[in-house]
């Protein structure tokens, strides 16, 4: 775990092209939404659009850095090393979870930085505790969710970068990376709000929202926190179910390490 999370955060910050997109992408995103709630005379608002570009920092490195990595390391030849090595599938995961999440940090921070100091948004915290406690669990379900999707990438081949781009809008629409998808505020109707509600993300955001800045605690947010919980521990259950069984499909059949052209 611990070797595969170094080699993710030194792949991170060893090209500085990648640091100036994992940056930019997001801040330009989130100024223009930032824009468009003050033009719109909802200029309190400005922190939701932050707080999204935050977060879709790191569940783009779920995508792309997580869900698509085994696919990847299959066609370059690494995936047999992992097979062969004495090391476990899901040990190998959550060293890419960890060095995925300091990586990304570094991205993260940026971006609140700079959209605070343009927009100053208004935060109203009445418990860092609950804050940090929804920080955690929205990361730890979202990862676990990668490695997950890295399970099923690995077995559908070519189709993972195409499901990452088939994912990648419709998500942070739903999830309500910038504007509330659930709650009374959400424009969709109750059917699709359900719907949404099955995505970690879209959970971790309207706790986050709610703490940071309706001031609410841990009393306020306390069944969101249990739902991150049970999700965090099924999607790795499930992820670890699903390699293990593709894992043993792979052997009896000779496919799993295949490269595919």
């Amino acid at each position: 775990m611990k070797a595969r999370a170094v080699v993710r955060i030194w792949s991170q910050f060893g090209e500085p092209l990648w640091i100036v997109v994992n940056i930019g992408f997001p801040i330009f995103t989130s100024m223009a939404l930032a824009l468009l709630y003050e033009s719109s005379g909802f200029g309190d608002y400005t922190g939701f659009a932050i707080l999204g570009g935050v977060m879709i920092s790191f569940w783009g490195n779920v995508l792309w850095s997580m869900a698509s990595q085994f696919y990847w390391d299959r066609q370059e030849g690494l995936f047999e090393i992992y097979l062969t090595s004495p090391a476990s599938i899901s040990a190998i995961l959550i060293g890419m979870s960890v060095g995925g999440i300091v990586g990304t940090a570094p991205s993260a921070v940026a971006v609140a930085i700079i959209g605070s100091l343009l927009f100053h948004p208004s935060i109203v915290v009445s418990s860092w505790i609950a804050v940090i406690l929804t920080f955690t669990l929205t990361l730890l379900s979202l990862y676990c969710m990668g490695m997950l999707l890295s399970s099923l990438y690995l077995a559908y081949g070519r189709a993972a970068e195409s499901l990452n781009d088939a994912l990648q809008e419709p998500v942070s629409m739903l999830s309500g990376v910038y504007f509330p998808s659930i709650g009374s505020l959400s424009p969709f109707p109750f059917v699709v709000q359900v719907a949404a509600s099955l995505i970690p993300l879209t959970i971790g955001m309207d706790s986050l929202r709610r703490t940071l800045f309706f001031s609410e605690g841990l009393s306020g947010v306390w069944l969101e926190l249990l739902v991150l919980a049970a999700m965090s521990v099924a999607l790795f259950f499930a992820s670890s179910v699903s390699l293990k069984a593709l894992e043993n499909k792979g052997r009896r059949d000779g496919t799993i390490a295949v490269r595919i052209r």
